[in-house]
């Protein structure tokens, strides 16, 4: 498994480092930092003292990227695999996507930075730009782990569960955690407002179509040495999956992306988006 590790020196990225732990050794393990240098124009200081402003900041900068690289490096547990170190020049989100591309990466994995919502929606921030852009799996983490014990595994349909099946059959984790698997049938506001005139027999009939695929979910993941329940609940699927992780208080949340695209995407928001905004713990998401 090729995997990329994408580090900035906040204490979510070093956190990412230390949950390579979780994942099987890969080949290579490949430790980036991306450099956005900034293109310094002070005309009151003259050609020279700006050029010689912009040296200064550049050089500080990139000793910065060095540490943070070397750091994240030897933090990274015994086991990880092959490790190459780069530095990469470039704004953030187009960096690590196109280094990801680059070597063919398997897994991408970082920290979130927390950005505030408002400030997400407007602009995006570099996790959920990663993570809505990339062309491989992304693992964002937003706490630490120290153990993957639980798994949370939110699927819309037959489709979902067998792309979860899929990525678990390439033994991405070292250890096996326990699975909940669970559908979302949106009979509530505000995903169906209407939800209370549904007849009550088709209501069932969701219920028990959700029970089914999760259920085929947890028998196709016996053979691969899972301990795995499903489950079928109400509600709106974000809020739902959230409630859902904190009652089961898993580790992490693997689900696979349904983003939309363009000024959807802000006006409304996919389930994934929601997700990871809300929920305290680190999500995988798959492509």
């Amino acid at each position: 498994m090729k995997v990329l590790l994408a580090v900035d020196g906040s204490d979510h990225s070093y956190d990412a480092v230390r949950a390579v732990e979780c994942l099987t050794p890969a080949h290579p393990l490949r430790v980036m930092y991306a450099l956005n240098l900034p293109r310094l124009a002070y005309p009151t200081l003259g050609p020279n003292l700006d050029k010689e402003l912009s040296v200064t900041v550049e050089e500080a900068m990139k000793e910065e990227a060095e540490s943070v690289v070397n750091r994240a490096a030897s933090l990274l547990p015994p086991h990880h695999g092959t490790t190459e170190k780069r530095i990469v020049e470039g704004k953030p989100a187009e960096a690590i996507l196109a280094a990801a591309d680059d070597m063919k990466a398997d897994l991408i994995v970082m920290g979130a930075r927390g950005v505030g919502q408002l400030q997400e929606h407007v602009i995006g921030s570099v996790s959920h730009r990663v993570m809505s852009h990339a062309s491989c799996p992304v693992l964002v983490i937003k706490s630490p782990i120290r153990h993957l014990q639980r798994m949370l595994v939110p699927i819309a349909d037959e489709e979902d569960g067998q792309g979860v099946v899929d990525f678990l059959s390439k033994n991405p984790f070292r250890e096996r955690p326990e699975v909940t698997v669970v559908h979302v049938v949106p009979f509530s506001e505000p995903i169906w407002p209407v939800g209370a005139m549904i007849p009550e027999g088709f209501r069932k009939d969701m219920m028990s179509y959700g029970k089914e695929i999760t259920n085929q979910v947890v028998e196709k993941l016996g053979p691969l040495g899972y301990t795995a329940r499903g489950l079928a609940v109400l509600g709106s699927p974000a809020s739902a999956i959230t409630q859902e992780a904190g009652a089961s208080e898993c580790d992490l949340i693997v689900m696979r992306s349904h983003a939309r695209t363009g000024v959807s995407r802000f006006l409304l928001g996919s389930v994934s988006h929601g997700v990871v905004h809300h929920i305290g713990c680190s999500v995988l998401i798959l492509r």
